[in-house]
């Protein structure tokens, strides 16, 4: 397995406007800021808080072993999406131990999203609105 690598805005949009790619099938976002995901995410995007990947990366592994590709983000994409992308990487790792020879998770590619939530909401929002989920602008953005 690779280290996790970054993926651009415009190459998940590709993704997530594709209408014969499914996400938690063909791919899944992995949004893990905390409150302020109720203020808009990306679209089929799921919410798992930084602070909790620790204890559920063995449960997303298992629940997400058929998705060839895993996207994480926080806001900025500088340090809680990468370290959870790294920390459900090792739980892939871990996984390794008792998958089976054809196990679809030797394939899975993880990416961590370039530039955030605030990247995405910045670039698609106006043009796009679309591809973000629930937006609210009075929720507060957590910008660190």
């Amino acid at each position: 397995m690779n280290p996790p690598t970054y993926l651009s805005a415009d190459d998940l949009a590709k993704l997530v406007r594709d209408p014969t790619k499914i996400p938690g099938t063909d791919y899944l976002v992995v949004d893990v800021r905390d409150e302020d995901y109720r203020g808009g995410h990306i679209k089929g995007s799921i919410n798992v808080p930084a602070h909790e990947i620790s204890q559920k990366a063995p449960a997303l592994v298992k629940q997400y072993e058929k998705v060839p590709l895993m996207i994480f983000h926080c806001a900025l994409s500088q340090v809680r999406g990468p370290k959870s992308a790294r920390i459900y990487g090792d739980a892939v790792k871990d996984a390794f131990v008792t998958a089976s020879q054809d196990s679809p998770l030797f394939n899975q590619e993880i990416n961590v999203l370039r530039g955030g939530f605030n990247s995405w909401l910045y670039r698609f929002k106006d043009t796009e609105p679309t591809l973000i989920e629930a937006y609210d602008a009075s929720v507060p953005r957590d910008d660190f």
